[in-house]
């Protein structure tokens, strides 16, 4: 439970030397995934947003 916000007290910060742990990384599937060029023709690239009518929020 990370807390960014600059008004909280010294006490419910984070210690400045506790660090999550080396072997946990946050997005190991990213480096496993294909640049756009080298996927095949027609996949998804996963960084693209969804298109969503802007009226029913549904998407197209």
């Amino acid at each position: 439970m990370a807390i960014k916000n600059t008004n909280a007290e010294p006490e419910q910060k984070n210690p400045k030397d506790v660090h999550p742990p080396a072997e946990r990384q946050s997005h190991v599937d990213k480096d496993s995934i294909a640049p756009p060029l080298v996927q095949p023709p027609g996949a998804k690239d996963s960084s693209e947003k969804p298109k969503v009518n802007p009226l029913t929020g549904g998407a197209m």
